[in-house]
């Protein structure tokens, strides 16, 4: 009897219609990356992109040759040596990792998502002190950095508790042009039912990021907000702000939900055109499922329902 294979052990993947497939890592590794690094060796943009979802399909070997030449090719030399550094760093080639990240700032001076993964080099070598230095200069470079800002956060709670974590996230909030913290202590606000106090922090935060508005800003923000129930807020903060191109489905979705709620059916409708006319097939079913909802939300949608 022939087992199944493990789902976890799954690539998901579409065919040239837009159709969800699932093939299995070896068949990937074998039979499909070849020729998607073959394809995009001379594309900057197409191979970064493929880095970094074989990263996270935990594809890390097969990136070595791809992230040189990554080196090579691109113009954007920070995202280059970040990516070449983390596939050394996953190797456990720690000397190498340290050696192109110090490389890029001798050339190019320090930047803060190039510190930030000097800090995890010398937090892989259980360097605490020189990793949170160091982390702490990346953050004074860059404030907004995801990763950085968690790990800061956590480095501090893990040994102070909350209260030590939100000391650490009002640190980052008090650096210029910071908006990112403000984020996370908004949401302790909300969840506090402080909703002046973490609607003042959105407006600051709003007021820092400039424009067009971060796509995560805008998903945190509003997700925050629904499960909040501060419906009305959302529309209010982030509608005017939605750009479909920039911002996607991850936003959109939560502004067609938003819409739905309070009734603001074309609203909606005109978020999920925009969105079906970007054409990524792997919104589809996502869009499918909001065109029936708003359907049934229509006059007469919930009584051709029962008919049906």
């Amino acid at each position: 009897m022939t087992s199944l294979p493990d789902p976890s052990q799954m690539i998901r993947a579409y065919d040239a219609e837009g159709r969800e497939i699932r093939i299995t890592r070896e068949q990937w590794r074998d039979n499909v990356l070849p020729g998607a690094i073959e394809q995009d060796w001379n594309d900057a943009d197409r191979l970064a992109g493929l880095i970094i979802q074989s990263l996270n399909d935990g594809f890390i070997d097969e990136m070595v040759r791809p992230a040189e030449r990554l080196a090579e090719l691109d113009r954007n030399a920070e995202r280059a040596v970040v990516l070449q550094a983390i596939v050394y760093m996953k190797q456990g080639r720690l000397d190498d990792s340290e050696g192109v990240l110090r490389a890029f700032c001798a050339q190019h001076g320090e930047t803060g998502i190039v510190l930030t993964n000097l800090a995890k080099v010398h937090a892989e070598r259980d360097d605490e002190a020189n990793a949170l230095d160091t982390l702490w200069r990346a953050l004074q470079l860059d404030p907004n950095q995801d990763n950085g800002l968690g790990w800061f956060e956590a480095i501090h709670r893990d040994v102070g508790g909350d209260a030590a974590g939100i000391a650490a996230m009002r640190k980052v909030a008090a650096l210029p042009g910071s908006w990112r913290a403000r984020l996370w202590l908004a949401r302790g606000e909300l969840g506090s039912h402080n909703y002046a106090g973490a609607l003042a922090l959105y407006r600051e935060a709003l007021s820092y990021a400039g424009q067009p508005t971060p796509a995560d800003l805008l998903m945190q923000m509003s997700g925050d907000l629904g499960n909040a129930g501060r419906i009305a807020d959302i529309l209010e903060l982030a509608g005017p702000r939605f750009q479909a191109q920039t911002h996607g489905l991850p936003v959109g979705n939560n502004l067609v939900k938003a819409n739905l709620h309070m009734g603001r059916l074309d609203n909606a409708q005109h978020i999920l055109d925009q969105l079906r006319a970007l054409n990524r097939p792997d919104w589809q079913e996502t869009l499918a499922y909001w065109d029936n909802e708003l359907a049934q939300a229509r006059p007469g949608g919930a009584a051709a329902r029962d008919n049906g």
